[in-house]
């Protein structure tokens, strides 16, 4: 059961681009330019995911995941990533990387499991507790990547611009997504005000952010956690990956409550602690915090649609509201 009026993780949101319709035969071509003993017997679109397009497909004996994009770029990182990754990391092997038609295409091995937003509504406070615990080693093993300064990467995985949350590009960050940036065209006015007397009252709190330059997976959820049983089995799509505070995963991680959810933090911090992080004494506003830059950039785009901007008002709002029991 999910508690105090929160939603379903990102039920109905617009996708950011459409889904990309590939002919079976051009991912037969596909297939064959990673292996040309591989033979296409079956493709499925999988549902999931708001920015690439992702099949499944049988080849004999094996399952194969074609990643494909418009943007070759995030794809030629996540092969960078993937073959950087710290060896605890449970992700995919990047088998194959190539074009098509203008697109990029990924070829990924295929893991078993189920999302973990499938687990999140009826699981029972003792399973919620080992998952979190799964979940806050593999968040350890990801943060073992560490870069020399704090950012976005390119796809050698340099720092290509920096960022990083001090409590002045805090409130500078939330302030140009609604001045310079399309946010305000989707909050009320009210709405706004209230975010930035937000920001400004409790930006000093990232004076306590000691986390470093360290690997962000960036869309680090229920959609993107493959579990097998109350193990993580595969963490998903790297394409936000940047270097940055350990908050904005945490923050995204628990962005929607379920039950039992006491739970699962606990299970988190005792994962995170057993892998040598130790968080703030007030990580919970911290990751609240950070979340809110990153559902607020959600809000910066020129066209949102209205499923998307509905449930973003309405994490916001319990952002502002009710963060800080």
């Amino acid at each position: 059961m999910i508690t105090n009026g929160r939603g379903y993780m990102k039920t109905n949101w617009e996708r950011h681009n459409p889904i990309i319709e590939i002919p079976v035969e051009a991912i037969q071509s596909i297939i064959r330019s990673y292996s040309s003993y591989h033979t296409v017997q079956n493709v499925t679109l999988l549902s999931g995911g708001l920015s690439h397009t992702n099949y499944k497909v049988k080849l004999e004996g094996d399952f194969v995941v074609v990643r494909v994009t418009g943007n070759y770029e995030s794809l030629l990182k996540e092969e960078t990533l993937h073959a950087t990754l710290p060896g605890k990391v449970r992700s995919p092997r990047f088998l194959h990387l190539t074009k098509w038609s203008g697109y990029g295409v990924g070829i990924l091995e295929w893991k078993k499991g189920s999302l973990l937003y499938q687990h999140l509504t009826d699981s029972s406070p003792n399973n919620m507790t080992r998952m979190g615990k799964s979940i806050g080693q593999q968040l350890a093993a990801i943060r073992e990547l560490t870069f020399d300064a704090f950012g976005f990467l390119d796809t050698n995985l340099t720092v290509a611009e920096e960022f990083r949350l001090t409590p002045e590009n805090f409130i500078s960050t939330i302030e140009s997504f609604f001045t310079t940036g399309y946010a305000s065209k989707w909050l009320p006015n009210d709405v706004i005000d209230q975010i930035h007397r937000f920001t400004r009252e409790n930006a000093h709190l990232f004076k306590e952010d000691e986390s470093g330059p360290k690997l962000v997976h960036g869309d680090f959820n229920g959609l993107n956690l493959l579990m097998n049983g109350s193990d993580v089995s595969a963490v998903l799509d790297w394409e936000f990956a940047l270097s940055g505070s350990i908050y904005f995963d945490i923050g995204n991680m628990l962005r929607y409550q379920y039950s039992h959810m006491s739970s699962f933090e606990s299970g988190l911090i005792t994962g995170l602690s057993e892998g040598g992080i130790t968080l703030s004494e007030n990580w919970r506003k911290l990751a609240k915090l950070a979340d809110l830059v990153s559902l607020c950039s959600l809000l910066n785009q020129k066209v949102c649609g209205e499923n998307r901007v509905q449930d973003i008002q309405r994490l916001i709002n319990i952002t502002l509201n009710d963060s800080w029991k």
